[in-house]
């Protein structure tokens, strides 16, 4: 499975949310993809 994560930034670093959020795409398995 191939999940889609779009990144929350502000120019200089991503969020803590987008963190967590690739942390459970990569516990799902698959490829990981960020916009």
């Amino acid at each position: 499975m191939v999940a889609l994560v779009i990144a929350e930034h502000d120019n200089a670093s991503l969020k803590g949310s987008t963190h967590h959020t690739v942390t459970a795409a990569l516990q799902c398995g698959g490829e990981v993809h960020l916009l």
